[in-house]
């Protein structure tokens, strides 16, 4: 039983991961223009799981949303 949600829980990881990045990548894709704006910097920083602006005023819906979810998915 546990085996089973875990290999559904992997799936769903894997298929949320497939779906941000094609509409990272993608300015033609459905959810590329719900996607926060690129960060720019002048430094030479590590290389982070994105590039993407860090939404600040959040609420419990928008905590739920897609892309929040992704956006702040493995930022450490």
């Amino acid at each position: 039983m546990i085996s089973k949600m875990l290999r559904a829980y992997i799936r769903q990881e894997n298929a949320d991961e497939q779906l941000f990045f094609s509409s990272r990548y993608n300015p033609n894709h459905v959810l590329h223009r719900l996607l926060p704006k690129p960060k720019r910097t002048g430094y030479n920083l590590r290389q982070r799981t994105h590039n993407l602006t860090l939404p600040t005023d959040v609420n419990a819906v928008i905590k739920q949303n897609f892309v929040y979810r992704m956006v702040f998915k493995d930022i450490y």
